[in-house]
């Protein structure tokens, strides 16, 4: 059984990703932080555009005879909030999700992208998978969530069910019943770590509900006035991108995020075998579904009459992922083709005077520079990439 454990506190975590402002915190336990891993820069979000945190949990990276490996993901979500309606959506990625992982050659668990990359590499799989930015990510450190709970002064909640499990080689051991009481940070660790015969789907599920209570405990006026020191221990608990200035930036909004606007969510799919390979099969069309209406930003025109040609000058075969991309917004690509002259910067120029159509591409590939030209083409816009697209 992996050591770690998925989790959150929302209520700060969002912000602080861990603590402090909306929604969330992972759990990690046991694993030590890799010694080779350095700050990932990512892009900070747009005005008024949601904010979207990476939230991760590793295991150990222990081997048969205790030699150390890299360490997986236990734990992946990704917790959006927007600053105009104050709604923050948190969505679980199954740890087993089948998903193409960038630079290697076949299809993979979501959970070896830290493992082969670190936090960067989980970052450009998680993008790649939900077609989102992410501004910030969070690692919870050691013991960092028992510290947490214990600093809001426990979560009232109740217990569905004895639970009961031991192992000794992960110094875990397991032991609650059924009912109400207050979980200290022990217990609550406990809870969040108990996979049962549900597996993993069930355990998202009971996290989830545990994330809500802890929320609702952690917006309490008793905790609020204290919130400075709940945001020392969580800073003190994490690994994080997140600065004084985004802190600062986004702490007012805590006062008007409540639990009802929270909504949980996890990766559509189901489980099944792949090559005798047990994994979470992610239902795409589904997934595109749930992002369309929870994470993806409305375009002001409608993509389907938006006709684009893809002319690729990057010089790294990125016409066919642009593309992509853009088909699966509901852009209609007529045409790709190679040129043979690099280009630095991605232009993309609307033509006939359809301004709101260029900057509607511009949004769903968050980069390049848009031109407008009068002069009528057979399609709405032309994107020529640069060596600086990448997608």
């Amino acid at each position: 059984m992996h050591t770690f454990f998925r989790y959150l506190v929302a209520a700060i975590c969002l912000i602080l990703s861990v603590v402090v402002g909306s929604a969330v915190l992972v759990l990690n336990g046991l694993a030590p932080v890799p010694h080779y891993e350095g700050p990932v820069a990512l892009t900070p979000p747009w005005v008024n555009a949601k904010v979207n945190v990476l939230v991760l949990g590793t295991d150990t990276g222990l081997l048969e005879g205790g030699k150390q490996g890299a360490l997986r993901t236990d734990t992946m979500m990704v917790v959006s909030l927007d600053p105009v309606t104050y709604e923050v959506r948190v969505l679980s990625l199954p740890r087993d999700s089948r998903v193409s992982i960038p630079g290697r050659r076949h299809q993979d668990k979501i959970n070896a992208a830290h493992a082969h990359g670190g936090i960067r590499l989980a970052v450009d799989t998680v993008e790649r998978l939900l077609d989102i930015p992410l501004h910030f990510y969070v690692r919870l450190e050691h013991r960092g969530f028992r510290r947490l709970i214990d600093a809001i002064g426990g979560v009232d909640y109740y217990v569905e069910k004895n639970m009961f499990y031991e192992d000794p080689y992960q110094d875990l051991v397991i032991n609650l019943r059924r009912g109400q009481q207050i979980l200290d940070g022990d217990k609550a660790e406990q809870y969040v770590r108990y996979r049962g015969s549900e597996g993993d789907i069930g355990r998202i599920a009971r996290q989830q509900r545990f994330m809500i209570a802890a929320l609702r405990t952690m917006l309490r006026p008793a905790n609020i006035v204290r919130v400075n020191s709940i945001v020392d221990i969580a800073l003190s608990s994490v690994r994080t991108n997140i600065d004084a200035q985004a802190i600062l930036k986004y702490l007012p909004l805590l006062g008007n995020i409540s639990p009802e606007k929270v909504t949980m969510l996890t990766l559509p799919g189901t489980d099944g075998w792949s090559n005798g390979v047990s994994f979470w099969l992610v239902d795409e069309r589904a997934t595109d579904d749930m992002l369309r209406e929870h994470f993806w930003d409305a375009l002001a025109s409608g993509p389907s009459e938006i006709t684009v040609r893809v002319e690729d000058a990057s010089g790294n075969n990125q016409g066919e992922r642009a593309a992509e991309v853009l088909t699966r917004r509901g852009f209609t690509v007529v045409d790709v083709k190679a040129v043979s002259e690099v280009a630095e910067k991605t232009r993309i120029t609307v033509h006939n005077g359809y301004d709101e159509m260029g900057h509607a591409v511009y949004r769903v590939l968050r980069q390049g520079n848009v031109f407008s030209e009068r002069i009528t083409r057979d399609v709405r816009v032309t994107i020529v990439l640069g060596q600086d697209f990448w997608r």
